[in-house]
């Protein structure tokens, strides 16, 4: 960090540091071989057909920079997107073809924005506690001088000293300083712009890059190192320390690493053309491209896992076509970031980056992307637990788990410890609600987060974990929470045939000790591989538990009797996310010890089988009560319920099984192989859990729960016999 500091202040006694345009993510020798190719790379030339369409769509209408009045969505919000989108297409199309009418447009824009920004106070939508100026909240502000910064680097030489200077006193300093600092009656952005959070990382990157094409060094340093330009308070360069763990994972979740990795990687292309001897990209063991890599992990089918505040975006999310581009021109050696862009992402970048990608892709130089089960740690030094995630080792079964054991994740963070999702055959099977926003939806909220984010998708029971006594972990207090993270166990993915994780929680229920364990197993006689999930919960005095599972699909069976509301239904609860539960069936077991529920996904049918006794309650549940505005997706919950437990361990069997061909008629194996699955021992220090199949089949998971330590033997005396063992599990089949 100090090395770097020095070299940054040592390089820049010059003004002339950033004297060349374009230098952001387009250089002239980049421009040289884009002019140069045209017509010989096709997805190139699809990318500047792109842009050349855009910029030639904005020439055909008036320039429009409306008086800042709609929330995300609204009419003038979307406007003054279109026109960042607009000035960067028209700045490469000057760039690459030469045609003065493209630069013409950026500047006459700057100019219309240099005239508006002085009369703005701040924006009339009051969602935001750091509001913009043209936007309902700064974040967006920054995302428009991000991109205007690269058209202003474009057009920069064509325009006149006397344009460049108007734009620069009366639009983009003044628009740097609020970034930083605010204005009279809200100076909060001076916070968020040197904090540890992604709309810090969009502020330092504004700042950052109108600062390399003004030529202004202050806003440069302060950019990279924070307002006081220490790199102790803020800054660029502290956010890489901060806010990625050394796996590369984020902590806020891979949606919002999505979201993250655009400014992170943008800014670091611009640092890498102006300051290639800060060698950015190698920075902290190259925690940028690890981060890509990692994000690249975090999902199934090229959607993103849904943990945290998440909607459903994946690899063809334009953050990933810049991540991806970018990640490839700083470390041309991994070809299988061609096989995304290629196979997932239907255009590349108009830059240097893009261009490279474009090229190698066509010189057939892509390598396949491959999936693998790993942790990935979080927090700064890896050591506040983690997400792991599972896969099957036969890529044709195309199956995973996700495994979520980590600290808070920030502002954007969820009430989930040791909670887990289950993806199968293109599907989200135990699904993670994920964030109750519209996004950019202006009647839904102004495209804001809704009220029942925080009453219900960011509350314990909207997730397939533990509840205890109906209240949320840490009780849903923010503070309280960002104290603490889970940790994990032990995880094992190198043994032939399983796969395991296992992780703790010990402070987000008062007096509760959770431990939890899940298994991915693969055996010589069902069909599919097996999830074993053992959740233990630990306390000295009585509780209620509720084991939920969120599922999607449609219900199809049950080994129980239950009682279904047909007329009218009624809320489950009334806080912490059960008033917005609808009570559609409930019932008991008594005929066995062994619950099962079979459900559908496309063609394949799942069924979780759970060791119950006849006090224990199931609920069928769907989202959707107490929500007059529609706010809430509909989705379906299985809620497995025990009363007045101190201690109890939940065991389930999620078996995989099954066809279903609409067009024939037919299914096949359509029920559960499962014929029981119990506990033999259950103790402070051992847990053993038996699941029996058809065909006298039976899977034994065995658990320290202990010891982790990976060379300690271990002897359990059961009813049905004596099991060792060493390390802290161990699985046996027969």
């Amino acid at each position: 960090m100090k090395k770097l500091l020095f070299t940054l202040f040592a390089s820049m006694m010059a003004l002339g540091a950033w004297a060349a345009h374009p230098s952001l993510l387009l250089t002239a020798e980049g421009v040289a071989e884009m002019r140069e190719a045209r017509g010989k790379v096709p997805t190139f030339d699809a990318a500047m057909a792109r842009t050349l369409s855009g910029a030639d769509a904005a020439l055909a209408a008036e320039i429009e920079v409306p008086q800042p009045r709609d929330g995300g969505g609204g009419y003038t919000h979307e406007r003054h997107k279109l026109n960042y989108y607009e000035m960067v297409d028209c700045g490469i199309a000057w760039q690459v073809t030469g045609q003065e009418k493209y630069a013409r447009r950026v500047a006459d824009m700057l100019k219309a924005y240099a005239d508006l920004y002085p009369t703005l106070g701040f924006h009339p939508v009051t969602l935001s506690k750091t509001p913009g100026r043209i936007f309902w909240q700064t974040l967006n502000e920054s995302v428009w001088l991000v991109h205007t910064s690269m058209a202003y680097d474009c057009v920069y030489d064509y325009m006149t000293a006397e344009e460049r200077a108007y734009v620069e006193r009366n639009l983009f300093r003044p628009m740097a300083d609020f970034l930083m600092n605010g204005m009279e009656g809200n100076r909060g952005n001076n916070k968020v712009f040197n904090k540890m959070h992604n709309h810090a990382t969009w502020a330092t990157s504004a700042v950052g890059m109108i600062g390399m094409a003004m030529g202004d060094e202050e806003l440069v340093r302060k950019a990279l190192y924070g307002s006081d330009e220490t790199g102790k308070h803020g800054g660029f360069i502290q956010q890489l320390d901060y806010l990625f763990s050394p796996d590369g994972y984020f902590t806020e979740g891979a949606y919002y690493q999505r979201y993250a990795i655009w400014p992170f990687m943008v800014f670091a292309q611009c640092i890498d053309h102006n300051r290639p001897d800060l060698k950015i990209f190698e920075y902290r063991d190259g925690i940028l491209l690890k981060a890509v890599s990692t994000l690249l992990q975090l999902a199934y089918d090229g959607r993103f896992m849904r943990f945290n505040d998440a909607l459903l975006k994946g690899y063809d999310a334009q953050e990933l076509v810049y991540a991806v581009n970018i990640a490839y021109n700083a470390d041309p050696s991994n070809k299988t970031l061609l096989d995304v862009a290629a196979r997932y992402q239907d255009w590349v970048l108009p830059t240097d980056a893009g261009f490279a990608v474009a090229r190698d892709i066509a010189r057939g130089e892509a390598e396949p992307l491959t999936f693998h089960s790993a942790l990935y740690r979080d927090g700064r030094n890896g050591d506040e637990g983690g997400v792991a995630v599972i896969r099957s080792t036969d890529p044709a079964l195309n199956s995973a788990v996700s495994f979520k054991a980590t600290a808070h994740g920030l502002s954007h963070g969820h009430y989930d410890k040791l909670t887990f999702a289950y993806y199968d055959n293109g599907n989200e099977v135990l699904c993670d609600y994920g964030a109750a926003r519209w996004l950019n939806i202006e009647a839904k909220y102004k495209g804001h987060y809704t009220h029942e984010n925080k009453s219900f998708a960011m509350q314990t029971v909207a997730h397939n974990t533990l509840v205890v006594d109906e209240r949320s972990h840490f009780d849903g207090d923010y503070d309280e929470s960002m104290k603490y993270h889970s940790d994990i166990w032990f995880t094992d993915f190198s043994r032939k045939g399983v796969q395991i994780v296992s992780a703790k929680e010990r402070h987000a229920a008062p007096g509760v000790a959770m431990h939890r364990t899940v298994a991915y197993i693969t055996t010589p006689f069902l069909q599919y591989p097996l999830i074993l999930d053992l959740l233990r919960a630990e306390s000295a005095e009585e509780h209620r538990y509720d084991y939920p599972m969120w599922y999607g699909g449609h219900l199809v069976s049950l080994n129980f009797p239950y009682e279904k509301a047909t007329t009218t239904m009624s809320a489950l609860g009334t806080a912490n996310g059960y008033q917005h539960l609808w009570r559609q069936a409930w019932g008991h077991n008594g005929e066995s010890a062994t619950t099962t529920f079979t459900w559908i996904v496309g063609d394949r049918f799942y069924s979780l089988s759970t060791a119950t006794t006849p006090a224990t309650e199931m609920v069928l549940v769907e989202s959707g009560a107490s929500d007059p505005d529609f706010n809430l997706r509909t989705e379906k919950g299985y809620i497995i319920r025990e009363q007045g437990r101190k201690n109890h361990t939940f065991f389930s069997s999620l078996e995989t099984h099954g066809t279903y061909d609409l067009q024939v008629e037919q299914s096949a194996n359509l029920t559960s192989s499962c014929e029981g699955v119990r506990l033999l021992v259950d103790t402070p220090e051992y847990t053993v859990a038996v699941a029996e199949y058809k065909g006298g089949h039976r899977v034994t998971l065995c658990v320290a729960n202990a010891s982790a330590d990976a060379k300690t033997r271990h002897r359990v005396e059961t009813s049905e016999g004596r099991f060792e063992w060493t390390g802290p599990y161990d699985v046996k089949m027969n």
